[in-house]
């Protein structure tokens, strides 16, 4: 009675039930594949053309390709469409780095008092004289 791999069903005294006993069936394991290589895929070269001659791998994974003098590395990745991608890094030194600039409030208010404010007089003016031509228009449709 112990380690059946089956079903048995329950015995009903008087009562006639239809049992199915279930087919026993092994399960199978699913291999699992691990990647074969660990850490970043590459190697140094001399040029940038020889990292863009060099064989990658076929799964779409990124090769890396550092150049000996330390001037970029090259990057190198199969594309679905069957091309490779290229991409080269450089360096930047921080002397080509713009850092954005800040204005302060003095750098605020000096800008607002430089601003010249005679092209508005002029237009509050002509708003007068044109509100004067509709008063005297109005005035004589009446």
């Amino acid at each position: 009675m112990y380690n059946n791999n089956y079903y048995q069903p329950p015995r009903n005294l008087g009562v006639q039930t239809n049992y199915q006993q279930p087919i026993y069936q092994p399960m199978y394991q699913v291999p699992i594949s691990q990647p074969t290589s660990s850490g970043l895929q590459g190697k140094i070269v001399d040029s940038i053309e020889t990292a863009k001659n060099q064989d990658i791998q076929l799964d779409g994974s990124i090769s890396y390709f550092a150049l000996t003098d330390g001037t970029a590395i090259v990057s190198k990745q199969l594309q679905a469409d069957g091309t490779s991608k290229t991409t080269i890094y450089r360096p930047i030194s921080e002397e080509q780095v713009e850092l954005p600039k800040y204005a302060t409030l003095d750098d605020i208010k000096k800008e607002i008092n430089n601003i010249d404010l005679s092209d508005i007089d002029d237009l509050k003016e002509e708003i007068r004289e044109l509100k004067k031509q509709l008063k005297d228009l109005k005035k004589k449709g009446d």
